[in-house]
């Protein structure tokens, strides 16, 4: 099975009035295609600065990042920007969808920036929110949609162009617990479903140990990395 993931030796430093931070202190490991992956560990441990690297939305200092055996780094800011919007589905906590855009409009926008033709990417748009249980509310504006709802939208607009990767960064932080777990459901039915590599940032334990591997950070390494569920308690986060 090919690597999804490749990441070798990565340090993310940031400089800090006369002083620097290492976010990241020469992170390794591989998720393979069609993973899913939790990353834990408490604030400030690097788990978001991994995320937006691993999303293109930021550059490491030193090491590499390999999404799908490229290394999306290597190019111009166009040419990055392009990769990060056809090879990887952004999930939020505040879900960012446009206000002034219906349901539907949303999910198609990554691909319409594309140049994708407005009837195949209406149609799989569609298709995909029938698939998130949304197609009763298509046509409504996100100010129109309960945040279960939202999220449901922005899951089907982070898989509009078939990404390599479904990133997401406390997808239910801003959810009560019972649309918490539909949400947490919907995403590892996707990651099944659409067999995209699903990387979750969360402090929700319990959601974690229900993906088949967890990782732990502490200080900008790893500082566990386990292929089997594990009782929440042993986390230390």
């Amino acid at each position: 099975m090919s690597s999804a993931i490749d990441v070798s030796t990565l340090w993310k430093t940031f400089l800090v009035g006369d002083g620097r931070v290492d976010a990241l202190r020469g992170v390794s490991f591989r998720l393979q295609k069609g993973e899913a992956a939790a990353i834990v560990g408490e604030s400030g441990s690097g788990k978001s600065t991994l995320l937006h690297i691993l999303g293109a939305l930021d550059s490491p200092s030193s090491g590499s990042v390999h999404i799908g055996g490229f290394d999306p780094f290597s190019g111009t800011d166009r040419e990055v920007s392009c990769f990060r919007n056809s090879h990887v589905g952004f999930v939020f906590q505040h879900n960012n969808l446009l206000q002034e855009f219906t349901a539907l409009e949303n999910v198609m926008m990554p691909a319409l920036i594309l140049g994708k033709k407005d009837f195949d990417v209406r149609t799989r748009a569609q298709k995909l929110i029938d698939r998130v249980s949304m197609s009763h509310r298509a046509h409504h504006f996100p100010g129109q949609l309960s945040g279960g709802e939202q999220q449901r939208i922005a899951i089907a607009r982070a898989l509009i162009n078939d990404p390599l990767l479904l990133l997401a960064d406390e997808p239910s932080g801003n959810l009560d617990s019972v649309n918490a777990a539909k949400i947490h459901a919907l995403l590892l039915e996707m990651n099944k479903d659409f067999g995209t590599t699903l990387v979750v940032v969360t402090h929700n334990l319990s959601f974690a140990s229900t993906l088949p591997r967890v990782i732990e950070f502490r200080d900008g390494i790893i500082v566990r990395d386990s292929r089997s569920s594990m009782n929440e308690a042993e986390w230390s986060v």
